[in-house]
């Protein structure tokens, strides 16, 4: 059969998969079934209302650093097993991922599946890592029909927002810790031969794929065992040689180019080692190769604090190229858009929200794209409107009077004169009457009586002074470290 072949059946098996949910759905109870958030997402699904709200210990696994196998590259807390101390076989065969199966049968997320959980609670659907699983095949004796391999970090690029564990060069140069190679050599090959000819999909991430040599083993063991598979695999960009223009010929290669930038200097301070030129000069032959061998080339971009209003130039991008675009939600301090204020979230939410109404949608691909777009702004509209409620909280006030506020720290004091005569003098200070939010009096009587007088006498008045008209301008005390 031939990959459009079997990419027509999929399409089939997925059209059957909608039908026969949209008529047991309604029949069958779930542990999260009446959560409106879980329902919507049940019905965005290309399946339909799957009861089962992942497939991924059916039809996955994950082969992670340090040889940790796990059920995908988002739960790294739910161990199958670790190789080498158990082989493959044992690992597929383990307790723990029937165990997980059974977990997420009953829409059970509680299981290292939080990542999910909390993209489809703000309504990111697009970007829940779970549907990726729903148009897989399920093979007998539960075999993955998709593997996952994030086996070494080594990787030529420091960027801003990533760390040692996924970059040797951070390892090296910026974490100036050693690089520890991982288990995996020939005889993990070995032991996936029985199992690579049942698979429909294989996924390589890294470090750079590209530059990770027990890659190539792989490839050509599915090449040589299974060449209808699909190779998906996501690279920086950097990288593009003769060697990997004859792979891309050979084999289902299904490329990712992760670009964060249009605008070279930031492309360049945020992917650092890296050459814009060189890295859309390597796109352009990604899509050329995937072109000839009918596969579509997609684009990965983190939006972040520092690239945020660059994403519909972005997605416009993508249009022009004819790819598709995928937003990875980023978890980094100081990247992590949700660390952005109130009025920082509620603008980019109106601007990605102006953007959408002026995209193209005049074929699947720029279609897809939007739909993307509209899951990344549904979500940072949840994450806004969290964090308004919050602030509104914090800004019901109430009026709080100088004795009535001596009256509710002094008894944290303990009779401690020192300390009370100190807290008299800084409560003389202020006005006789201040407003004050539930927060505020909640953290007021929540503060343990050790710590106010451990505070209270190892701070000078003006210190002391000083915290206290700070908490009552800002809702909160300084940050004296």
């Amino acid at each position: 059969m031939t990959f459009y072949s079997d990419t027509y059946h999929k399409i089939l098996r997925i059209q059957r998969r909608w039908l026969w949910n949209q008529l047991k759905f309604p029949l069958l109870p779930g542990k999260y079934k009446n959560t409106p958030a879980i329902r919507k997402y049940m019905f965005s699904r290309a399946t339909g209302p799957d009861p089962v709200v992942c497939h991924a210990p059916y039809r996955s696994v994950y082969f992670g650093f340090n040889g940790n196998v796990q059920p995908c590259c988002f739960n790294r807390e739910h161990l199958y097993g670790k190789y080498p101390e158990k082989s493959v076989s044992e690992i597929l065969e383990s307790p723990n991922r029937k165990k997980l199966q059974h977990a997420l049968q009953n829409q059970d997320f509680t299981y290292g599946c939080k990542h999910c959980y909390n993209q489809i609670k703000t309504g990111n659907y697009e970007g829940a890592e779970a549907r990726l699983y729903d148009g897989l095949k399920s093979n007998e004796k539960w075999y993955p029909s998709e593997m996952i391999f994030e086996l070494d970090n080594t990787c030529n690029l420091e960027c801003i927002m990533c760390e040692g564990r996924f970059s040797s060069a951070i390892l090296k140069n910026r974490e100036h810790k050693p690089y520890k190679p991982g288990p995996y050599n020939e005889k993990l090959v070995e032991q996936l031969k029985p199992y690579l000819s049942k698979l429909e999909v294989a996924k390589f991430m890294g470090g750079e794929p590209f530059l990770i040599n027990i890659h190539y083993k792989i490839w050509d063991a599915i090449l040589e065992t299974n060449p209808r598979c699909v190779i998906n695999l996501q690279t920086n960009g950097t990288v593009f040689n003769d060697k990997i223009a004859n792979l891309l010929k050979r084999g289902h290669f299904q490329i990712g180019v992760s670009i964060d930038s249009l605008q070279k200097d930031k492309f360049e301070t945020i992917r650092k080692n890296a050459v814009f030129e060189k890295v859309l000069d390597n796109l352009e032959k990604f899509i050329a190769a995937g072109k000839k061998s009918g596969h579509h080339i997609n684009i990965s971009t983190c939006p972040m604090q520092q690239n945020r209003y660059e994403i519909p130039d972005i997605l416009r991008f993508c249009n022009d190229k004819n790819v598709f675009v995928y937003f990875n939600t980023v978890y980094t301090d100081g990247f992590d858009l949700r660390e952005l204020s109130c009025k920082e979230l509620e603008e980019l939410v109106l601007y990605y929200r102006k953007s959408i109404n002026t995209l193209p949608t005049s074929n699947y691909l720029q279609r897809r794209n939007l739909k993307f777009l509209k899951s990344l702004t549904s979500q940072i509209h949840t994450w806004w409107q969290e964090k308004k409620a919050e602030h509104d909280k914090r800004l019901k006030t109430k009026t709080i009077t100088r004795n009535d506020l001596h009256a509710l720290l002094s008894g944290k004091l303990n009779d401690n004169p020192n300390a009370q005569d100190k807290l008299v003098t800084i409560i003389n200070t202020l006005p006789e009457t201040l407003l004050i939010s539930d927060h505020q009096l909640n953290h007021l009587n929540n503060i343990k009586d050790d710590e106010f007088i451990w505070e209270m006498e190892n701070n000078d008045i003006k210190t002391l002074r000083y915290i206290i008209e700070y908490f009552f301008e800002n809702q909160t005390f300084p940050d004296m470290q």
